[in-house]
This record gives structure tokens, C-alpha cells and sequence, in this order.
């Protein structure tokens, strides 16, 4: 009577086993391992243009424009949203390989939940310019972008009401729960401030805060903002890994809860439980 208890015991642990090396899969995309360590499985690609966004060439070529079902939707909604509230194409640039794993260009991006996302920028006289180039920017959000001759060509200056934009349809994208955005921290400020001025709720504004870094252990990052989603769920037990505690914690007590939970339209679920766990 018990060898078909002990048969099931021994299928769910190899079944387990199998999952922890990413061996199986529900037939849906899977994120595997960490974003510095694991692989895709069943990827989902990004069309390289699409309704409020376009892929440049030299992103197209790399061909990383792989990623989860949830990044991709992601994408391609705060595409949508952004061209709808300023008019402008947003650039996207490397996701990840089609099976993931490690490329020349990136330390992470392996697993499907990273994505580089072109910043917004205005000329001189205040008129959008194109999302299509990774165009460094000074504390000042002004920057010069160079010709092949070393040459100064044209001067760009760091869009914050545009780009701002692009983070708030970012952070409000219900379809997934970002656990980071990388950014140069002058140009995070920029951002704030303009949110600030522009008299934005409290907990959009915390919440970009929050979440919002420069890294420590890559590039500085003012040339692109890089998106990170935390794990699907339905991809944890195929071995899914977020890599680090959720920064929710360790962050928002300098923010101040009340204020960022009162705007609970703002605050992941997730995030919700936690708070009121503390």
C-alpha cells in the first residue's frame, strides 16, 4: 500500500531536482537562475518596432531582444502608454540572448528579466530629439554627442519630464513588480525634482526613489536606464532567483511608510504585505 505514496515522494524530488537545474518547464517562458547567473527557457522576442517604441540598428544586430512573456508585455504597454502621453518613440535596447546566458556586452541580462531602455533627450531649443543612441549625460543633464572624428556634432540635454514619464508608466505597469532601475544618481535627482515641481503623488514619488540606484558594480549608467522585474512567480519553482533580498526593507524607512502606503494604487501587492508584516 505504501509503494504508490513512495513513488509519488520520488517523483516530486526528482521533479524538484530537475527544476533547480532548469531542466523542466511548463511550456511557458521560464527565467532561470539569477540575472548575472542562469539561462531562458521558451523566450518570447521583442518585434524590433512596434506601436511607441523602435529597436536601433545596432541593438537589432546583437540580436538580444529575447526576454519573459512579462518583460515583453511590459515593454510593450509602457511602449504604448509613453507614446500616448508625450508623443515620442521609446528607444529600447539589449534584453537578453534567445536561451540567455552570458554576452559580451552585459555581466547580467541572462535570464530574460533585463531590459535597457533609451533615454529621452531635447536639443537646445527645447525639441525632442530621437531615443536612439546611449548618449552619456553630465550632472547638469547636458552631454555632446561626438562624430568619428572626435568632433562635437550636437549638444543633447537629459529630457526629466519625458523621462520621468517613461519611469512612472514603468513603476504603474501592473502586469509585473520591478525590483530595480538602474541610473546615474544626477539623473535620478532630475527626475525627482521634476516630479516634485510637477506636483506627483507622494508615492509614485517614493516609490521611484526606492527603486531607482545607481550600481555599484557595473557602469554608472548615464547613458540608459536598465529595468529589472522581479521573478514571475510561476517561474520560481523552475528556479527562478531574484539575487537579493527586495530592497523595499532596507530602503523606504528614509522615506517614510505612511506617506508611501497611502498611496496604495502605487504599492505592488507584495509590498503591501510586507509593510504591514513589519
Amino acid at each position: 500500500m505504501t509503494r504508490p505514496a513512495n513513488t509519488l515522494v520520488l517523483v516530486t524530488l526528482l521533479a524538484s531536482a530537475c527544476a533547480s537545474q532548469g531542466m523542466v518547464d511548463d511550456g511557458t517562458t521560464v527565467s532561470h537562475g539569477r540575472s548575472f547567473e542562469g539561462h531562458l527557457r521558451n523566450s518570447a522576442q521583442l518585434p524590433p518596432q512596434g506601436e511607441g517604441y523602435v529597436v536601433p540598428k545596432r541593438w537589432v544586430r546583437r540580436g538580444n531582444q529575447h526576454g519573459t512573456d512579462e518583460l515583453i508585455t511590459m515593454i510593450v504597454r509602457v511602449a504604448r502608454r509613453v507614446h500616448r502621453e508625450t508623443g515620442e518613440a521609446l528607444g529600447v535596447a539589449d534584453l537578453s540572448p534567445k536561451m540567455g546566458g552570458p554576452t559580451p556586452w552585459h555581466r547580467s541580462h541572462q535570464t530574460g528579466r533585463d531590459v535597457d531602455l533609451l533615454l529621452f533627450a531635447v536639443d537646445h531649443k527645447g525639441n525632442p530629439l530621437p531615443a536612439d543612441a546611449m548618449v552619456p549625460f553630465k550632472e547638469d543633464g547636458s552631454s555632446y554627442t561626438v562624430d568619428s572624428h572626435g568632433k562635437r556634432r550636437s549638444k543633447r540635454y537629459f529630457d526629466a519630464e519625458r523621462n520621468w514619464a517613461l519611469i512612472r508608466a514603468v513603476l504603474e505597469e501592473p502586469t509585473v513588480e520591478v525590483q530595480y532601475i538602474y541610473v546615474y544618481e544626477p539623473l535620478k535627482q532630475l527626475m525627482i525634482e521634476h516630479a516634485l515641481e510637477a506636483g506627483e503623488p507622494n508615492g509614485i514619488i517614493e516609490h521611484a526613489s526606492a527603486v531607482m540606484e545607481q550600481p555599484v558594480d557595473s557602469s554608472k549608467h548615464d547613458d540608459h536606464i536598465h529595468v529589472r522585474i522581479y521573478c514571475p512567480e510561476s517561474d520560481r519553482m523552475f528556479g527562478c532567483r531574484d539575487g537579493w533580498v527586495r530592497p523595499w526593507h532596507k530602503k523606504l524607512y528614509k522615506y517614510g511608510w505612511e506617506a508611501f502606503v497611502s498611496s496604495a494604487q502605487y504599492v505592488p501587492a507584495a509590498v503591501q504585505v510586507a509593510v504591514l508584516a513589519i
